[in-house]
């Protein structure tokens, strides 16, 4: 059930998404737009934890984003 929710929300969302991408891209060019979403990319991998260690309170989220942040800006 919650997959058919994500999938829902994966839909209805898509095109907004891809409208904040397209007018990024008109805005800055697609070579700086490759160059951020790679960044975000590297830095989710490093970053995101695996299914044992999930964070499970709200500070230890708060950490995970900022760690995510602080290598996302690193990498630009």
């Amino acid at each position: 059930m919650i997959f058919l929710f994500n999938l829902w929300q994966i839909l209805t969302k898509a095109p907004q998404i891809i409208g904040i991408i397209k007018a990024i891209i008109d805005v800055i060019g697609l070579t700086q737009v490759q160059k951020i979403l790679e960044a975000i990319r590297e830095a989710l991998k490093l970053e995101v934890p695996t299914q044992d260690a999930i964070p499970k309170t709200e500070a230890e989220r708060t950490r995970l984003g900022e760690r995510i942040r602080r290598r996302f800006f690193n990498n630009l």
